[in-house]
Protein backbone atom coordinates (compact mmCIF):
# COMPACT_ATOMS: atom_id res chain seq x y z
CA UNK A 1 0.00 0.00 0.00
CA UNK A 2 2.87 2.36 0.82
CA UNK A 3 4.48 1.60 -2.53
CA UNK A 4 1.25 2.45 -4.38
CA UNK A 5 0.93 5.73 -2.49
CA UNK A 6 4.52 6.62 -3.34
CA UNK A 7 3.85 5.92 -7.02
CA UNK A 8 0.75 8.11 -6.92
CA UNK A 9 2.62 11.02 -5.29
CA UNK A 10 5.52 10.82 -7.75
CA UNK A 11 3.17 10.48 -10.72
CA UNK A 12 1.00 13.44 -9.78
CA UNK A 13 4.00 15.64 -8.94
CA UNK A 14 5.43 14.91 -12.38
CA UNK A 15 2.17 15.62 -14.21
CA UNK A 16 1.52 18.80 -12.23
CA UNK A 17 5.06 19.94 -12.99
CA UNK A 18 4.59 19.36 -16.71
CA UNK A 19 1.27 21.21 -16.69
CA UNK A 20 2.75 24.13 -14.77
CA UNK A 21 5.63 24.37 -17.25
CA UNK A 22 3.20 24.28 -20.18
CA UNK A 23 1.05 26.95 -18.58
CA UNK A 24 4.10 29.19 -18.05
CA UNK A 25 5.12 28.78 -21.69
CA UNK A 26 1.57 29.59 -22.77
CA UNK A 27 1.55 32.77 -20.70
CA UNK A 28 4.83 33.82 -22.33
CA UNK A 29 3.58 33.01 -25.82
CA UNK A 30 3.75 35.91 -28.33
CA UNK A 31 0.13 35.22 -29.34
CA UNK A 32 -2.38 37.63 -27.87
CA UNK A 33 -5.52 36.58 -26.02
CA UNK A 34 -7.68 37.69 -28.97
CA UNK A 35 -6.90 34.32 -30.58
CA UNK A 36 -8.61 32.55 -27.70
CA UNK A 37 -12.29 31.78 -27.13
CA UNK A 38 -14.51 34.61 -25.93
CA UNK A 39 -16.12 34.03 -22.50
CA UNK A 40 -19.38 32.10 -22.66
CA UNK A 41 -21.63 30.08 -20.37
CA UNK A 42 -24.15 27.52 -21.57
CA UNK A 43 -25.59 24.10 -21.04
CA UNK A 44 -28.78 22.09 -20.83
CA UNK A 45 -31.06 20.27 -18.41
CA UNK A 46 -32.53 16.96 -19.55
CA UNK A 47 -35.59 15.37 -17.92
CA UNK A 48 -37.18 12.03 -18.73
CA UNK A 49 -40.32 10.73 -17.00
CA UNK A 50 -42.11 7.39 -17.42
CA UNK A 51 -45.27 6.35 -15.58
CA UNK A 52 -47.22 3.11 -16.02
CA UNK A 53 -50.32 1.74 -14.25
CA UNK A 54 -52.31 -1.46 -14.09
CA UNK A 55 -50.90 -4.72 -12.72
CA UNK A 56 -47.58 -2.92 -12.31
CA UNK A 57 -47.43 0.72 -11.25
CA UNK A 58 -44.02 2.16 -12.02
CA UNK A 59 -42.42 5.59 -12.02
CA UNK A 60 -39.03 6.36 -13.55
CA UNK A 61 -37.33 9.75 -13.45
CA UNK A 62 -34.10 10.46 -15.31
CA UNK A 63 -32.26 13.76 -14.86
CA UNK A 64 -29.09 14.96 -16.58
CA UNK A 65 -27.51 18.38 -16.66
CA UNK A 66 -24.36 19.70 -18.31
CA UNK A 67 -22.79 23.13 -17.92
CA UNK A 68 -19.86 24.41 -20.02
CA UNK A 69 -18.03 27.59 -19.03
CA UNK A 70 -15.61 28.97 -21.62
CA UNK A 71 -13.13 31.71 -20.71
CA UNK A 72 -9.96 32.78 -22.57
CA UNK A 73 -7.60 30.26 -20.97
CA UNK A 74 -9.97 27.71 -19.42
CA UNK A 75 -12.82 25.45 -20.46
CA UNK A 76 -14.75 24.14 -17.44
CA UNK A 77 -17.33 21.37 -17.76
CA UNK A 78 -19.70 20.10 -15.07
CA UNK A 79 -22.10 17.17 -15.35
CA UNK A 80 -24.80 15.82 -13.04
CA UNK A 81 -26.82 12.69 -13.73
CA UNK A 82 -29.49 10.97 -11.69
CA UNK A 83 -31.97 8.13 -12.02
CA UNK A 84 -34.67 6.75 -9.75
CA UNK A 85 -37.07 3.94 -10.61
CA UNK A 86 -39.76 2.57 -8.28
CA UNK A 87 -42.48 -0.01 -8.95
CA UNK A 88 -45.63 -1.16 -7.18
CA UNK A 89 -46.28 -4.79 -8.07
CA UNK A 90 -49.72 -6.24 -7.39
CA UNK A 91 -49.75 -8.82 -4.59
CA UNK A 92 -52.53 -11.34 -5.20
CA UNK A 93 -52.32 -12.69 -1.63
CA UNK A 94 -53.46 -9.49 0.10
CA UNK A 95 -54.94 -7.69 -2.92
CA UNK A 96 -52.44 -4.86 -2.43
CA UNK A 97 -49.21 -3.61 -3.92
CA UNK A 98 -45.59 -4.20 -2.94
CA UNK A 99 -43.21 -1.28 -3.55
CA UNK A 100 -39.92 -2.22 -5.22
CA UNK A 101 -36.97 0.08 -5.98
CA UNK A 102 -35.22 -1.16 -9.12
CA UNK A 103 -33.04 1.82 -10.03
CA UNK A 104 -31.15 4.45 -8.06
CA UNK A 105 -28.13 6.27 -9.43
CA UNK A 106 -26.33 9.60 -9.09
CA UNK A 107 -23.17 10.71 -10.87
CA UNK A 108 -21.03 13.86 -10.68
CA UNK A 109 -18.22 14.92 -13.02
CA UNK A 110 -16.09 18.05 -13.06
CA UNK A 111 -13.32 18.88 -15.53
CA UNK A 112 -11.16 21.92 -16.17
CA UNK A 113 -8.99 22.35 -19.27
CA UNK A 114 -6.18 24.91 -19.39
CA UNK A 115 -5.99 26.01 -23.04
CA UNK A 116 -2.56 26.76 -24.44
CA UNK A 117 -2.51 30.13 -26.26
CA UNK A 118 -3.46 30.13 -29.97
CA UNK A 119 -3.81 26.34 -29.86
CA UNK A 120 -6.50 23.65 -29.68
CA UNK A 121 -4.35 21.75 -27.17
CA UNK A 122 -4.85 21.87 -23.41
CA UNK A 123 -3.96 20.25 -20.11
CA UNK A 124 -6.87 18.94 -18.07
CA UNK A 125 -7.80 17.88 -14.55
CA UNK A 126 -10.86 15.67 -14.07
CA UNK A 127 -12.74 14.19 -11.12
CA UNK A 128 -15.73 11.82 -11.38
CA UNK A 129 -17.96 10.00 -8.89
CA UNK A 130 -20.76 7.48 -9.49
CA UNK A 131 -23.06 5.84 -6.93
CA UNK A 132 -25.22 3.11 -8.47
CA UNK A 133 -27.26 1.03 -6.06
CA UNK A 134 -28.06 -1.64 -8.66
CA UNK A 135 -25.02 -1.43 -10.95
CA UNK A 136 -22.01 -3.70 -11.31
CA UNK A 137 -20.29 -1.54 -8.63
CA UNK A 138 -21.91 0.41 -5.80
CA UNK A 139 -19.39 3.27 -6.02
CA UNK A 140 -16.79 4.30 -8.59
CA UNK A 141 -14.54 7.37 -8.39
CA UNK A 142 -11.51 8.61 -10.29
CA UNK A 143 -9.17 11.58 -10.54
CA UNK A 144 -7.03 12.10 -13.65
CA UNK A 145 -4.66 14.69 -15.11
CA UNK A 146 -3.49 14.74 -18.69
CA UNK A 147 -3.39 16.13 -22.23
CA UNK A 148 -6.33 17.05 -24.47
CA UNK A 149 -6.53 18.09 -28.11
CA UNK A 150 -9.49 19.47 -30.06
CA UNK A 151 -8.56 17.80 -33.32
CA UNK A 152 -11.60 19.09 -35.21
CA UNK A 153 -13.70 22.24 -34.79
CA UNK A 154 -16.25 23.81 -37.09
CA UNK A 155 -18.65 25.54 -34.74
CA UNK A 156 -20.82 24.13 -33.30
CA UNK A 157 -19.26 20.77 -34.28
CA UNK A 158 -16.06 19.51 -32.63
CA UNK A 159 -14.05 16.42 -31.66
CA UNK A 160 -11.98 16.30 -28.44
CA UNK A 161 -9.43 13.59 -27.55
CA UNK A 162 -8.12 13.30 -23.98
CA UNK A 163 -5.72 10.97 -22.18
CA UNK A 164 -3.71 10.86 -18.97
CA UNK A 165 -2.88 8.98 -15.74
CA UNK A 166 -4.74 9.10 -12.45
CA UNK A 167 -6.03 7.13 -9.49
CA UNK A 168 -9.29 5.24 -9.13
CA UNK A 169 -11.48 3.76 -6.40
CA UNK A 170 -14.27 1.18 -6.60
CA UNK A 171 -16.61 -0.30 -4.02
CA UNK A 172 -18.34 -3.53 -4.93
CA UNK A 173 -21.93 -4.42 -4.11
CA UNK A 174 -20.65 -6.95 -1.54
CA UNK A 175 -18.81 -4.18 0.34
CA UNK A 176 -15.27 -4.95 -0.83
CA UNK A 177 -13.26 -2.00 -2.14
CA UNK A 178 -10.23 -1.62 -4.38
CA UNK A 179 -8.16 1.17 -5.85
CA UNK A 180 -4.92 2.05 -7.56
CA UNK A 181 -3.37 3.65 -10.62
CA UNK A 182 -5.47 4.09 -13.75
CA UNK A 183 -5.11 5.41 -17.28
CA UNK A 184 -7.95 7.59 -18.53
CA UNK A 185 -8.79 8.11 -22.21
CA UNK A 186 -11.81 9.79 -23.78
CA UNK A 187 -13.24 10.99 -27.09
CA UNK A 188 -16.08 13.53 -27.25
CA UNK A 189 -17.82 14.33 -30.52
CA UNK A 190 -20.61 16.82 -31.18
CA UNK A 191 -21.79 17.08 -34.77
CA UNK A 192 -24.44 19.30 -36.32
CA UNK A 193 -26.52 17.01 -38.55
CA UNK A 194 -28.64 19.87 -39.89
CA UNK A 195 -30.32 22.99 -38.55
CA UNK A 196 -31.71 22.27 -35.07
CA UNK A 197 -30.44 18.68 -34.92
CA UNK A 198 -27.15 17.49 -33.47
CA UNK A 199 -25.49 14.19 -32.66
CA UNK A 200 -23.29 13.55 -29.62
CA UNK A 201 -20.97 10.63 -28.94
CA UNK A 202 -18.88 10.32 -25.79
CA UNK A 203 -16.53 7.41 -25.15
CA UNK A 204 -14.64 7.12 -21.84
CA UNK A 205 -12.22 4.40 -20.75
CA UNK A 206 -10.80 3.91 -17.25
CA UNK A 207 -8.06 1.28 -17.51
CA UNK A 208 -6.73 -0.17 -14.26
CA UNK A 209 -2.91 -0.40 -14.19
CA UNK A 210 -3.00 -2.63 -11.10
CA UNK A 211 -5.04 -5.52 -12.51
CA UNK A 212 -8.36 -4.41 -11.01
CA UNK A 213 -11.62 -3.93 -12.89
CA UNK A 214 -11.53 -1.56 -15.88
CA UNK A 215 -14.55 0.19 -17.38
CA UNK A 216 -15.75 1.62 -20.70
CA UNK A 217 -18.67 4.06 -21.01
CA UNK A 218 -20.36 5.01 -24.27
CA UNK A 219 -23.06 7.70 -24.47
CA UNK A 220 -24.82 8.34 -27.78
CA UNK A 221 -27.56 10.92 -28.24
CA UNK A 222 -29.55 12.62 -30.99
CA UNK A 223 -31.13 15.98 -30.12
CA UNK A 224 -33.84 17.62 -32.23
CA UNK A 225 -35.02 21.16 -31.50
CA UNK A 226 -38.77 21.46 -30.86
CA UNK A 227 -39.33 25.15 -30.18
CA UNK A 228 -36.94 27.82 -28.99
CA UNK A 229 -34.93 26.39 -26.09
CA UNK A 230 -36.86 23.09 -25.90
CA UNK A 231 -35.64 19.94 -27.63
CA UNK A 232 -36.27 16.20 -27.70
CA UNK A 233 -33.30 13.90 -27.04
CA UNK A 234 -32.91 10.19 -27.66
CA UNK A 235 -30.14 8.47 -25.67
CA UNK A 236 -28.39 5.13 -25.83
CA UNK A 237 -25.87 4.39 -23.06
CA UNK A 238 -23.60 1.33 -22.72
CA UNK A 239 -21.42 0.71 -19.65
CA UNK A 240 -18.95 -2.17 -19.48
CA UNK A 241 -17.08 -3.32 -16.34
CA UNK A 242 -14.48 -6.04 -16.86
CA UNK A 243 -14.60 -7.67 -13.40
CA UNK A 244 -17.98 -7.28 -11.64
CA UNK A 245 -19.16 -9.40 -8.70
CA UNK A 246 -20.17 -12.99 -9.41
CA UNK A 247 -23.72 -13.18 -10.72
CA UNK A 248 -23.70 -9.65 -12.18
CA UNK A 249 -23.53 -8.80 -15.88
CA UNK A 250 -20.49 -7.03 -17.28
CA UNK A 251 -22.58 -4.83 -19.58
CA UNK A 252 -25.46 -2.47 -18.74
CA UNK A 253 -27.45 -0.63 -21.42
CA UNK A 254 -30.01 2.16 -21.20
CA UNK A 255 -32.31 3.57 -23.88
CA UNK A 256 -34.36 6.69 -23.17
CA UNK A 257 -36.15 9.73 -24.60
CA UNK A 258 -36.11 13.05 -22.74
CA UNK A 259 -37.14 16.68 -23.00
CA UNK A 260 -34.19 19.10 -22.94
CA UNK A 261 -34.07 22.77 -21.95
CA UNK A 262 -31.00 24.59 -23.26
CA UNK A 263 -29.58 27.88 -21.98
Amino acid sequence: MVAVRSKVIILFCGVVGLMASAALLAEQSPFSSQHLTEPSLGGDVELGLLYSSGNTKATSVRLNSELVHEIPYFRNRYQVQGLTRTSKVRNADNDGYDRITSGQRIGLTGQSNYKFAASNQSGFGRAAYLNDRFGAFREQASVALGYANRVFERSPSYLDLETGPGVGYQKRQNGDSEGGLIWFAAANLEYKVYQGTRFRQALETVLSLDGESSSVLSRSSLTAQLNGRLSMRFNFVVKYDSKPDAGRFKTDTETSASVVYSF
